[in-house]
């Protein structure tokens, strides 16, 4: 069966997987792009001392990093951490060099290179932060250069009217790329809040609100799905398990504390099985425990344990007196061609004769072919 929460979660791999292409993009295209711009500058005498250090450091960045992520898709937050930083800092070092170019800021060749790169910045704020403080980020960063080429164009030599136009049509640009990148991680956020909403719609759907272990709905589907794929060597088993005279503790304690030795029952029961079993309130002082994978041998010793441990409870009411709480427990192997209904009628049976046999024992069902009929449990 598939989940809403499934679906969400599997939206959220896909984000995440385009935002991790992304950035590779954008490492790959900022490498070469440097290149391609170290290569030219070099050519014809054009590059200046800051770039003679920036260039390369960019490059083996940038490589590193496209490495990194390339080979090792879990890196992708240091690396959105180091791109975002190491590339903030080269532009702010960049336009404080511009800032002491004589001549207006936006018209030479260097501040217009610097307002080409600056999206960069902008797309690494928010593919690392969360998306209101990516926007203040990305905001602040472009009202920021554009403060400073205002004050450097106002200062130095007035704009001509191509650089004026070409400074607005930038910042406009620029702007929309921010609310584009704003919409693109708030869908994430969305598809994430979604998720987590129907995941925890899901858990209360399947969760037994008392002891907070699996419920019979849940566990019914699991039973379905480990008939249909049952390997017969190694063939699940059932441990359906019930409380000693549950009925005289409720009487006599109150229904209160048969909550509390139903939920200390639960917490001896989930502690003394594996992660891979599940461990379900099958019903009123009922338990199944499902073995997955197990041999007979195995899961009658762990019933035999189950029984121990619970029989060690110390549970008390509020006079510090002892309450006895024992358990009775059938044990029902999946045999070949048997459904889970008929397998859950073996375990039941089995219980029956723990009960018949005085209680506070473990019984193992026969199997199909030899068992006879029996009277339903009381």
């Amino acid at each position: 069966m598939v989940h809403n929460s499934d679906i969400v979660y599997s939206a959220i791999q896909h984000i995440d997987r385009l935002m991790r292409r992304v950035v590779l993009l954008m490492f790959g295209a900022g490498v070469l792009s440097v290149l391609a711009i170290w290569h030219m500058e070099a050519s014809d005498g054009t590059m200046d001392e800051i770039d003679r250090v920036g260039y390369p450091a960019m490059v083996l960045v940038f490589s590193a990093s496209f490495l990194a992520l390339w080979r090792f898709p879990k890196v992708l937050a240091w690396v959105r951490w180091i791109g975002f930083l190491s590339l903030t800092l080269a532009l702010l070092t960049d336009l404080w060099h511009q800032m002491h170019v004589p001549g207006p800021l936006l018209g030479s060749y260097g501040s217009l290179t610097l307002w080409n790169w600056l999206p960069l910045c902008y797309a690494m704020a928010f593919f690392m932060l969360e998306t209101r403080h990516a926007f203040v980020g990305a905001a602040s960063i472009l009202a920021f250069f554009g403060l400073c080429t205002l004050i450097r164009g106002g200062a130095g030599t007035p704009y001509a009217m191509s650089d004026r136009a070409l400074m607005i049509n930038t910042l406009i640009s620029h702007a929309v790329l921010v609310v584009c990148l704003t919409g693109m991680v708030w869908l994430k956020h969305v598809v994430t809040v979604q998720g987590e909403q129907a995941s925890r719609l899901n858990r209360l759907a399947a969760t037994d609100p008392l002891t907070g272990l699996a419920n019979r709905r849940l566990t019914l589907q699991q039973l379905d799905q480990l008939v249909r794929d049952a390997r017969l060597d190694l063939a699940p088993v059932l441990l359906l398990c019930d409380l000693d005279h549950f009925k005289q503790i409720n009487d006599g304690w109150g229904h209160a504390m048969g909550d509390q030795v139903l939920v200390a029952v639960a917490g001896a029961l989930r502690a003394s099985t594996r992660d891979a079993d599940t461990v379900a309130r099958w019903g009123g002082e009922e338990f199944l425990v499902v073995l997955p994978v197990t041999r007979d041998f195995d899961a009658t010793d762990l019933a035999e344990r189950l029984r121990l441990r619970v029989e060690a409870l110390q549970v008390a009411d509020r006079h510090q007196c002892p309450v006895p709480v024992t358990l009775s427990i059938g044990i029902a192997r999946l045999c070949a061609g048997e459904t889970g209904s008929s397998w859950l009628k073996r375990a039941d049976e089995a219980l029956y004769r723990a009960k018949a046999d005085g209680r506070n024992c473990c019984r193992l069902a026969e199997s199909p072919e030899v068992r006879e009929p029996t009277a339903s449990r009381p």
